[in-house]
């Protein structure tokens, strides 16, 4: 699947920007946000790569992890697509396998852990 093309892959910000100016999000989204970017860096990744079509099991898991954090935090599956340059459907499955990691595999339940307390 091809990255949307409307939100700048290398750049963090820029995505922020333009997601906040459509949809007329909150600062608390705009916080979500920056605290999904210092979860990424703390996993070993940059926001270009979270945003990128590459599929390596590790960035997978990472986007994953954003996609379960965002939805926690109130935003819907279209946001969330919106900014990791995504659909809504791939959103969705992100947050069911997610829940379903988080239960059964205690790396992926550390790696978690160690993403939300950036």
């Amino acid at each position: 699947m091809r990255a949307n093309k409307n939100i700048p892959s290398e750049s963090f910000y820029l995505a922020v920007g333009n997601i906040a100016h459509e949809g007329g999000y909150t600062m608390e989204r705009n916080e979500a946000l920056e605290r999904c970017r210092r979860g990424v860096l703390r996993l070993g990744f940059t926001w270009s790569q979270i945003v990128s079509p590459v599929r390596r099991r590790e960035l997978v898991d990472a986007r994953k992890m954003v996609s379960y954090f965002l939805r926690e935090q109130g935003w819907t599956y279209k946001s969330i697509g919106q900014v990791m340059g995504r659909d809504h459907a791939t959103a969705v499955h992100h947050v069911r396998t997610v829940c379903w990691f988080l239960e059964t595999d205690d790396k992926m339940k550390r790696q978690y852990l160690n993403f939300v307390s950036a």
